[in-house]
């Protein structure tokens, strides 16, 4: 990490001819901002700071990294209004986070300055339109909206060139001078979409096709849930209904959510097919190895097992688990009688809040009571479990 920018900072100095100062300078300056780089990078490690699931993919990064840096010697000798710096900067956000893309990104930059031999509001522009790009596409999720940070990105981005390039040009205005902004803008939002696309594909909807075969209620698990324990098969169909409206209303994942609520049990019920000796734990970690599911679902589930609800899925997942079962109990024992569902609930709520259920929980407060509002309005379908 250190090694090969060194190196690349004293082959393109050697091979533009530059004198020895600056040779030490760009290999001095690169090195010690790459070693900066590696200590951010592992100390977001340490501290949980990097974005998504980044800490497994450190490789990935340094590639994006590495890459900057060589591609810098080739952009250093083009028209400084055409480097295609913006969708470098997002690259380096996403696959870190903002501190880290931002500082590896200055680093690169600062390095093509240097070979280029340009001027500080060459730098200027490239660092703004950087930053604002990486802040703007810092807090992407499954609904991948991207179309208004990729707009406003693209025009900070061309007003930074008009403020720090078209007004010092000792000319006269031409349609010349726009050409190469112009192209800049062009080839930028290409490869920005090139980056999204990949990110979309990497991270963002990594498991989604995965997610859509165990939450079919078809999928072989829970099939044999169905023949093994059929009660509790319509309890899980019962409390995903739940689970996926609730997290559709707060804004948590739904996919998640809803394979939560599916197998959520699964300890209990495949204990008996497993060796008797195992844990409930063991039993649930073999599962999901053997039906590969997505890392995420898998805290979901440990965390239900354990009662340690931390995640705003598993928390939904444990209310209608406790609505459903509480509602289904009462039909069972006493079958004519009509129950006070909005009395139940409201319990329901109340002994969860107070036993420390939500102690750990990152749901809020409004989220708790969206959440109970939707139970509460669910009357008719309650009326169904019968």
């Amino acid at each position: 990490m250190v090694a090969v920018p060194s190196l690349l900072s004293m082959g393109f100095t050697w091979l533009y001819q530059r004198p020895a100062a600056e040779l030490i300078r760009n290999t001095v300056i690169l090195a010690g901002s790459s070693l900066c780089v590696v200590f951010a990078w592992f100390q977001g490690e340490v501290t949980h700071t990097l974005l998504y699931n980044n800490e497994f993919h450190m490789t990935r990064f340094l590639t994006i990294y590495l890459s900057g840096i060589l591609l810098a010697g080739f952009f250093s000798q083009l028209p400084t209004a055409v480097w295609p710096m913006i969708p470098f900067a997002v690259a380096l956000g996403l696959f870190g986070n903002s501190f880290l893309g931002l500082f590896a990104y200055s680093a690169v930059l600062m390095y093509t300055v240097f070979l280029a031999q340009t001027s500080t509001n060459v730098f200027l522009m490239y660092f703004l339109g950087g930053a604002v790009a990486i802040l703007l596409f810092q807090n992407l999720d499954e609904h991948f909206r991207v179309g208004i940070p990729i707009a406003l990105s693209l025009l900070f981005f061309a007003v930074a060139q008009m403020a720090c390039l078209i007004l010092f040009i000792n000319e006269h205005l031409s349609v010349g001078m726009f050409v190469f902004p112009v192209l800049n803008l062009f080839f930028s939002g290409i490869l920005l979409f090139c980056v999204l696309k990949y990110f979309s594909y990497a991270i963002v909807h990594k498991y989604r096709n995965r997610y859509m075969e165990i939450n079919d209620p078809e999928f072989s698990l829970m099939a044999e849930m169905k023949e093994i324990a059929r009660k509790d098969y319509f309890l899980a169909l019962h409390t995903a209904y739940f689970s996926e409206r609730i997290a559709s209303a707060i804004g948590a994942d739904c996919a998640l959510a809803k394979a939560g609520a599916y197998y959520h049990r699964i300890g209990k019920i495949f204990k008996e097919k497993y060796d008797s000796q195992m844990s409930e734990t063991d039993v649930v970690q073999q599962i999901c190895e053997e039906n590969e599911f997505p890392p995420d679902i898998r805290e979901v589930l440990r965390e239900c097992m354990e009662h340690d609800y931390r995640s705003k899925e598993s928390t939904i997942v444990m209310f209608a688990d406790a609505v459903v079962s509480m509602v289904l109990y009462i039909f069972s024992r006493e079958p004519d009688k009509q129950p006070d569902y909005s009395q139940i609930v409201a319990v329901i709520f109340k002994k969860k809040q107070e036993n420390g259920s939500l102690l750990n929980s990152s749901i809020t407060i409004h989220e708790l009571n969206v959440m109970q509002e939707i139970f509460m309005k669910e009357k008719l379908y309650y009326d169904f479990l019968r």
